[in-house]
């Protein structure tokens, strides 16, 4: 039941994902005059669909039919639900063209159009994804407001950080950070972390009724300001009933499940050590193969403590998350917003959630982050679905919108049949003033393929390695 529960979530997503992002070239086509034969969506086989010549059908279209289609679209539902396609009249594309157009182009055709409205109809689909991400955050925000730990009481400082050298203990209240008043944990991390991290500031602490000023100055915190999880770490205090390394999974048969944890648990210390994030435990524990460490966690309220060994990998078996805030074990708000504000805030988020992506994958062309454990085919995307969907609707469509800005930035690459690959075409063809020859452009479409293929096997090989 969970197997078709994760294919069940997969499939939903990939359907909405890709339906918007083929949506966006068929709408931007259909702007600028284009034909668009056929919109689908699913991939293969016919399996029903409407147009104005044939009107609604359950079959495959006869040839003649498809031949006459011209300006007339065919909106189809096909067999397999893992994609779909709008195949616009005169685009040269590996997946919808096998045979040579005429030389001289019509002028309802894509290669007729002048560059910019070819770039236009080409962007469109990344478009529709990234205002897809933005309408979900949105919505989030609209109809769930924000969601703020109600706390400004220290709950934990770890040990050797700069807040424990400044005598910050458990049980200290924040007051004001550079003399504002704050009234959450989420408004402290906002003006501590967020505006400035390569700066000084003070915090106003309460001390068992005692108020004092302490002064942080950006040479104390180190060399480490432009790196979020490390400054934050380094930083070193945690609100009162807080955790961050939620347990998503337990693989079967791994030193985590012989412990006995369970899904659902929170990792909150290991070997002593206070858990900020779940980067900084990932990285305890693959730093400690085959060595003993000690992990504490809480389930249902009580703490509970005992050894683990990773394996000679540095695993233990266990998936994290950040921690819901169902989870969480300290008081919580909510802040509503109207819709005026929300649209704001969803495009903010789209913006923070971009430089987040794009600080990722500068990671891994520096080396500092492992490529194949950054990535993830479709055993991943269908197992992280179905994860999400298990905490509820909401992280259902907060995880889509994440795949949705994941799957605008793949798309823009500029590799060969991608539509990145597309835009440096039209580019290349306005820059010399004429049209490659077809046979060069399916040429570099077959090895764009080739190269996405090749991509694709080593991200289903990658998948199935992390299961066993």
């Amino acid at each position: 039941m969970a197997f078709l529960t994760t294919v069940f979530y997969f499939i939903v997503t990939i359907f909405v994902l890709v339906t918007v992002h083929e949506f966006g070239h068929f709408i931007a086509a259909r702007i600028f005059g284009m034909h668009v034969p056929v919109f689908s969506v699913g991939m293969g086989r016919r399996l029903f669909g409407f147009n104005k010549i044939s009107g609604l059908t359950f079959k495959p279209l006869p040839d003649e039919i498809e031949a006459q289609l011209g300006k007339y679209t065919d909106y189809r539902l096909s067999l397999l639900p893992i994609g779909g396609y709008a195949k616009i009249d005169g685009m040269i594309d590996e997946s919808t063209q096998s045979a040579a157009l005429p030389p001289i182009p019509e002028p309802w055709e894509f290669r007729a159009k002048p560059w910019w409205q070819k770039s236009i109809v080409i962007s469109a689909g990344v478009i529709m994804n990234l205002l897809l991400a933005a309408a979900i955050f949105g919505s989030i925000q609209y109809t769930q407001g924000k969601v703020l730990r109600a706390t400004t009481t220290v709950g934990d400082v770890a040990a050797n950080s700069v807040a424990a050298r400044q005598g910050i203990v458990a049980g200290d209240k924040i007051l004001a950070v550079d003399g504002k008043p704050v009234t959450n944990w989420d408004e402290i991390e906002e003006k501590v972390y967020m505006e400035d991290l390569a700066r000084d500031f003070t915090l106003e602490i309460d001390h068992g009724g005692v108020t004092r000023t302490v002064n942080f100055s950006a040479s104390e915190l180190g060399n480490i300001a432009d790196d979020f999880t490390k400054f934050k770490a380094h930083f070193g205090l945690l609100p009162v009933g807080f955790g961050s390394a939620f347990i998503a999974n337990v693989t079967k048969g791994m030193p985590a499940e012989k412990l006995g944890l369970q899904t659902g648990d929170i990792i909150t210390r290991v070997d002593g050590e206070a858990i900020d994030d779940q980067g900084a435990l990932v990285e305890h524990i693959s730093s400690h193969p085959s060595k003993e460490i000690i992990l504490t966690w809480v389930r249902n309220g009580q703490d509970m403590t005992a050894a683990v060994t990773p394996d000679k990998d540095g695993h233990i078996g266990i998936e994290i998350h950040d921690q819901p805030y169902h989870a969480y074990h300290g008081a919580i708000l909510r802040e509503k917003y109207s819709l005026l504000t929300s649209i704001g805030l969803g495009f903010s988020e789209l913006n923070h959630q971009v430089q987040l992506l794009a600080h990722g994958i500068w990671m891994m062309v520096v080396g500092k982050v492992e490529f194949s454990k950054s990535v993830g085919g479709p055993i991943k995307i269908a197992k992280m679905a179905g994860q999400s969907a298990a905490y509820g609707g909401v992280e259902f469509i907060k995880f889509m919108a994440l795949l949705s800005l994941s799957l605008a930035f793949l798309n823009i690459l500029p590799i060969p049949a991608l539509d990145g690959g597309h835009l440096v075409i039209i580019f290349i063809e306005a820059g010399i003033r004429r049209e490659l020859s077809q046979k060069v452009k399916m040429g570099i479409q077959k090895v764009g393929m080739a190269v996405l293929l090749s991509l694709m096997l080593f991200m289903v090989f990658n998948d199935l390695r992390s299961l066993f």
